[in-house]
């Protein structure tokens, strides 16, 4: 399709750009909107990206019972700017389906905050939104589970979240002067989480990151 070779084509341009190794930082809040079934929403987290577009991360945050956890997902969605004349939109883009579940992460927000970043070559700007909005929405039948059978009084899943993303200054200045990459800065969020009482909530791979990638969102 034309849109996605589109897309295509500005990620391939955003990462030969020399401002590659930039990144940006953003905050997320979840709120549940409009009807549901068996579905929990995040309450928040963090979605980080190069600067100038292309794959991020993404962690977030769920308290239930007191009980605080992070669930990171790497190498989830992309970022990129989308522009017509003079209007410019970032936008977050990301989805996990399978044959029987779905979730998409969708915001869009008008990139007219002007951000300096640094290469080794020449220090240049490039334009960041604020403030992002969009929803979260999930739906899973979840027939290919073990309690899914015909008997069962509490099966399937569906509802949606309004969803805002934030640009986070502060993290995404201090991410940059540190040279960090994508992967050291998610390992930073990680850090300030656990010392902040949240336990991982995915289990550990075998470099000890508790990541997993391209899942979705959770359930009950």
């Amino acid at each position: 399709m034309p849109f996605r070779r589109l897309l295509l084509a500005l990620t391939l341009a955003f990462i030969a750009g020399p401002a590659s190794a930039q990144l940006v930082v953003y905050t997320l809040q979840f709120k549940p909107t409009g009807e549901s079934i068996n579905y929990r929403s995040y309450q928040s987290g963090y979605y980080v990206a190069p600067i100038t577009g292309g794959t991020g991360s993404l962690v977030l945050m769920l308290t239930t019972g007191g009980q605080k956890q992070f669930f990171t997902y790497s190498n989830f969605g992309e970022l990129f700017v989308a522009v017509n004349g003079g209007d410019r939109k970032t936008v977050l883009s990301a989805t996990a389906a399978n044959t029987v579940s779905t979730t998409t992460f969708y915001a869009i927000g008008t990139a007219n905050e002007r951000v300096t970043i640094e290469s080794r070559a020449a220090e240049s700007q490039v334009y960041v939104a604020k403030k992002l909005d969009g929803y979260s929405v999930s739906a899973d039948s979840e027939r290919d589970l073990p309690f899914s059978s015909a008997g069962s009084t509490d099966v399937g899943v569906a509802g949606a979240s309004f969803m805002i993303a934030t640009f986070d200054e502060g993290r995404t200045t201090n991410a940059n002067n540190q040279n960090r990459t994508l992967a050291e800065e998610i390992t930073d969020i990680q850090t300030f989480l656990t010392s902040k009482g949240h336990t991982n909530g995915l289990p550990t791979t075998g470099q000890g990151q508790g990541t997993t990638t391209g899942t979705g969102a959770p359930t009950r």
